[in-house]
């Protein structure tokens, strides 16, 4: 039977599609990665921050003004907290002519590693919280945001599989999946230095880094 069970696994066949880099600017990269199923391909951004985490976690938690920093962001809020932790996100995107506007509802989940002091917000598409709208599409996020003390900087990770929804030309779908986390890492760098991120109270549930 063990043998019948490895002849089946050898005929399924495996498909792993490997993070090709698409840029390296301003000390941010952005690598993408075809998903068998998926017309968009993921895209996983990286940089460094020079902030702390409580700067960086406030930044996060200021749902409204993502319409300053992330990438083509139109509107953004939270339409249902659950606690300190949890919370469903309601997202507005802009998009070129003459693709129509794309909306999301998402459910993000704060978590940390207490040895590390690693935060993570996870994100996974919902439905039924908020009813579609017209003239706008409903797509969906999958993914996370991953945010680690080194020092005296943020190493920041922020990695999506997007389902657009309705049809959307290749050319620009390539263009965004790489525009999108290029554009709203650099606008971040500039959001840490904000006073109002700065000085912000410390969010109930994180634990701070100890000073060395």
């Amino acid at each position: 039977m063990k043998h019948v069970y490895l002849i089946v696994f050898l005929l399924i066949p495996i498909r792993i599609f490997s993070w090709d880099l698409e840029k390296e600017k301003n000390g941010i990269t952005v690598h993408t990665r075809a998903v068998e199923g998926s017309e968009l391909k993921e895209f996983r951004g990286k940089t460094k921050l020079k902030a702390d985490l409580n700067t960086v976690i406030s930044l996060m938690e200021d749902n409204p003004n993502y319409v300053t920093w992330f990438k083509n962001c139109k509107h953004a809020e939270a339409v249902k907290v659950l606690n300190t932790k949890e919370k469903y996100i309601y997202i507005q995107n802009g998009a070129p002519w003459p693709v129509n506007d794309r909306d999301f509802v998402i459910h993000t989940v704060f978590s940390q590693d207490k040895n590390t002091g690693t935060v993570t917000y996870t994100i996974r598409p919902v439905a039924n919280i908020v009813a579609e709208k017209k003239g706008l599409v409903r797509g969906t996020l999958k993914g996370f945001w991953k945010f680690v003390p080194v020092g005296d900087e943020i190493e920041v990770t922020y990695q999506i599989l997007s389902d657009p929804g309705g049809s959307i030309p290749t050319s620009i779908a390539n263009f965004v999946v790489v525009d999108i986390p290029y554009e709203t890492l650099k606008m971040m760098k500039e959001k840490v230095t904000e006073s109002k991120y700065i000085n912000s109270p410390k969010h109930p549930d994180l634990i701070l880094p100890m000073a060395k």
